[in-house]
């Protein structure tokens, strides 16, 4: 099976997708509709959101809010792009400067500021995990989820000495949506990602991955490089 590099999306998540600003002033809006969205459903749930009530407390223009989303699951999915980014940054960001000497160590630091980023931010925590989720948002996830197995695999073979493998990204893949079947479970019936519950991911991930990477891995030391 080959890596996927994009998925396309389906009539309805395209009618759920928002459109993002290109000039300066449409960004400062744009920004400004996410901020309130932001806190609106930190006490609130997605299919709550109303583009009017949008407009009223931001003191936007109705016309301006539509034209940015053409729907509430739209705004929901701007909102979803959002975190999208900043999950990125701040669950990988001085990843490379990890210390452990096996991959299950860095895929269990992984997990820990997955966790601590959806404990953090209600907001992403119920538009990742919600039970009502959008064609528009599971569609953004879904492709997310191919660009942080990108970046897990570049970091790996960075720090160890990896099979080479055309399916390693795939298995990535399967494993993030795993978790987030585990961690999804886990607030349905806790109200957060439990410690248990957290425990049993990284056990499944371990045994998931275990088939690519081995139970252990060569470390790939300052200054070698990889292989051409």
């Amino acid at each position: 099976m080959s890596d996927k590099v994009a998925i396309s999306p389906s009539s309805k998540a395209l009618s759920q997708l928002p459109r993002e600003p290109s000039r300066t002033d449409g960004q400062a809006t744009y920004t400004k509709l996410l901020d309130w969205l932001d806190e609106f459903l930190r006490e609130h749930d997605p299919d709550e959101i109303s583009l009017k009530d949008l407009a009223e407390a931001t003191n936007t223009p109705v016309a301006s809010v539509y034209h940015f989303f053409p729907n509430p699951e739209a705004a929901a999915s701007a909102l979803t792009l959002r975190y999208v980014e900043i999950a990125a940054d701040e669950i990988m960001s001085n990843q490379s400067d990890s210390k452990s000497e096996n991959w299950q160590g860095v895929v269990f630091e992984i997990l820990r500021r997955g966790r601590e980023f959806n404990a953090e931010y209600p907001a992403a925590r119920k538009l990742r995990f919600g039970s009502g989720q959008s064609a528009g948002v599971r569609h953004i996830i879904l492709q997310s989820n191919w660009r942080l197995a990108e970046i897990i695999k570049s970091e790996f073979e960075r720090l160890y000495k990896v099979p080479t493998q055309t399916s390693l990204r795939n298995d990535l893949v399967y494993a993030i949506v795993m978790v987030d079947a585990l961690w999804a479970l886990s607030i349905e019936m806790y109200g957060e990602i439990t410690t248990e519950m957290a425990e049993e991911a990284e056990r499944a991930v371990t045994a998931m991955l275990e088939p690519s990477f081995g139970t252990a891995l060569p470390r790939r030391y300052d200054g070698e490089k990889l292989a051409s």
